[in-house]
């Protein structure tokens, strides 16, 4: 078991912070975090960051807020290595407990049959931005915060679509599945790292009306679109669970939990 404890000085990097559940995940931090810590946005889009990052100091501005606008579709050792040198000679890494990183950057790729994904370019794509960018950025943050923190901190925010099949999702579910399977190994094989998969559930982004808009097949359209109407998360609500599971600590690192599997 092993909690994390927000109130102490935290440094905590999240991808995808300029919309949806990394926004939230910024803004919910910002509440609990020691007002020292430092969040670092990434994500492509600059005005977007910078919106996430004006929302995060109306809660606490004491906090150092870095936005990091980079286009992670094109993943590369040197430029990881520049974002995490830039950073910390931005921030004040004295005394901290926790760097923290949070992988929630993903698109939802092109919502067609199996037998109509076949341009290998586009699936290339794809796996760089959704899956090879996490791996690489994952080992570059490791290597350049072990020795700041007390402790290390990994979150993957992951998709049921990773475990379940659903129609017209081959290439955001195998892409999903894959990445998840990656940080369960990684969390065997550096046991000193905390590290957690976490599945937010049917959340109310621009991803999910995407679904509803371009799936191929009409029953995937229906069945997300009732979905929305009936029983769909906000961001805020699904990022109060993933920070409570973390404060608890009940868990095994490498696990994942869904936030079903938590919800009263």
């Amino acid at each position: 078991m092993s909690s994390v404890d927000f109130s102490e000085k935290n440094l905590v990097f999240i991808t995808g912070s300029s919309r949806g559940i990394g926004r939230a995940i910024a803004i919910e931090l910002a509440k609990v975090v020691h007002p020292q810590s430092a969040l670092v946005l990434i994500a492509s889009s600059a005005s977007g960051l910078e919106e996430t990052k004006s929302l995060v100091l109306k809660v606490q501005n004491t906090l150092n807020v870095v936005t990091y606008p980079m286009n992670l579709s094109e993943p590369a050792q040197d430029t990881y290595e520049k974002l995490f040198d830039s950073v910390i000679s931005k921030v004040d890494v004295s005394n901290l407990k926790y760097s923290i990183f949070i992988h929630n950057a993903g698109t939802i790729g092109s919502l067609l049959k199996t037998l109509d994904l076949n341009d290998v370019e586009l699936w290339r794509k794809h796996f760089d931005l959704n899956l090879l960018s996490a791996i690489s950025l994952n080992s570059k943050f490791v290597t350049k915060t072990k020795t700041l923190a007390e402790k290390l901190v990994v979150v993957n925010i992951t998709s049921l679509c990773g475990r379940v099949p659903f129609v017209n999702m081959s290439m955001y579910g195998s892409c999903k599945a894959a990445r998840e399977l990656f940080f369960r190994v990684f969390a065997l094989e550096e046991q000193d790292i905390l590290v957690l998969n976490y599945s937010p559930g049917p959340v109310a982004t621009d991803m999910f009306d995407t679904i509803i808009e371009t799936a191929q097949d009409d029953n995937v359209k229906k069945t997300f679109k009732e979905t929305k109407e009936t029983c769909i998360l906000t961001p805020q609500k699904t990022v109060e669970m993933l920070l409570d599971i973390l404060k608890k600590g009940d868990y095994t690192s490498g696990e994942t939990i869904d936030y079903f599997d938590r919800a009263a």
